[in-house]
């Protein structure tokens, strides 16, 4: 039994980062979608996450020691069992039960080739609940993709995982496909047992009121991360009319022609809203002419500053004025971004401008 413990538990461990990696495209999958994120939706979907890292771990590791498998197996070493049903046969040539002696019938559950089949079995079974509780899959859709992602671990162990290993160090077994299969039957059966206390998924949505919603900060800095990267690709750092330029075009003419939106936010389904339901002109150019030429334009004239009068007499002087100058305005800006998300309210440059960001519905 230790042999599964292991990877489970560096499933558990690489858990968090794998799911980090998975963080902003299923934020932005699910904003797009449904236009807010279900607190409930992400545990079930995350917990997916998690027994598929673990399954496959359970499959691939532990790993060999060498990527020269071939020097370490028997010449004539097979790599594939095509038989049907030989975990039975396996079962039977291993097992001490005396099938005359009902007393001995529980010594097979501490059997090798028994605990192997058992293992094969309800590695999938919470594959076949998934399936039929939250991706509302039929009995025949259940079995083709529990199928299919016991092939996929087969054919890793075939491949030697994907060319890594000269050679496979684990058998393609036809008894792990129809048992991994079989157990995602299993768990389809019996997904009713699991999910009778929990909310119909398909209902989850019901009654929401997006109007309701406040636009998160995560979300607001994902649109907006999307939209300075693809900025970025335009500007001329070097050249400050440049830079203010295209921030001109892109973040104040584009929102005032598409009333609200760029293109993160409206990737993220989130649009800027004025006092009318046009935005107007005033209102996008006051909003981001104080964020951007106003903040991020005082933060890099001192930048610049700093780096035109470097070899001037007094540059250490300036250089020391500059730096308290930006620390002290970007510590209020600290704290002023700290409070709103504290109280849920509108940035100082929205006040002034009277806009918002509000959920496209």
């Amino acid at each position: 039994m230790q042999s599964y413990f292991i990877p489970i538990k560096y499933a558990f461990i690489s858990f968090p980062f794998i799911a980090f990696l998975f963080l902003i495209p299923f934020a932005i999958y699910q904003y797009r979608k449904h236009g807010y994120i279900n607190k409930f939706r992400v545990f079930i979907l995350y917990s997916f996450l998690l027994f598929l890292i673990t399954s496959y771990y359970l499959v691939i590791l532990p790993l060999p020691d060498t990527r020269d498998i071939i020097s370490i197996q028997k010449p004539g070493t097979k790599h594939t069992q095509l038989t049907p049903f030989n975990f039975i046969f396996d079962i039977l040539r291993e097992t001490k039960v005396d099938f005359k002696n009902p007393l001995t019938y529980l010594n097979i559950l501490k059997e090798r080739a028994f605990l192997q089949a058992a293992f094969n079995g309800i590695l999938l079974l919470p594959m076949g609940v998934y399936l039929r509780y939250y991706f509302k899959k039929n009995l025949k859709q259940t079995l083709l993709m529990t199928f299919l992602f016991s092939l996929f671990f087969e054919l890793t162990q075939l491949t030697g995982l994907y060319g890594i290993y000269n050679a496979p160090y684990r058998i393609f077994d036809i008894d792990d496909l129809m048992l991994n299969t079989f157990g995602g039957y299993i768990g389809y059966l019996i997904a009713p047992i699991f999910t009778f206390f929990l909310p119909d998924t398909s209902k989850l949505d019901d009654n929401i009121n997006l109007k309701e919603f406040k636009v998160s900060y995560f979300r607001r800095i994902i649109a907006f991360s999307i939209d300075w990267f693809i900025i970025t690709t335009f500007i001329n750092k070097n050249n400050i009319l440049s830079e203010a330029i295209w921030i001109f075009i892109y973040f104040i003419l584009v929102p005032y022609i598409t009333n609200g939106k760029t293109f993160g936010k409206w990737l993220l389904r989130i649009q800027i809203k004025g006092t009318y339901e046009k935005l107007t002109f005033k209102e996008i150019f006051t909003r981001y002419a104080i964020l951007y030429y106003g903040v991020f334009g005082t933060n890099e004239i001192m930048s610049k500053a700093i780096q035109l009068n470097i070899g001037y007499t007094y540059y250490y002087y300036i250089y020391f004025i500059i730096v308290i100058a930006s620390l002290v305005l970007n510590v209020l800006l600290f704290v002023h971004l700290t409070l709103s998300i504290i109280k849920k309210d509108r940035l100082f440059y929205e006040k002034i401008s009277k806009t918002r960001i509000s959920i496209i519905e």
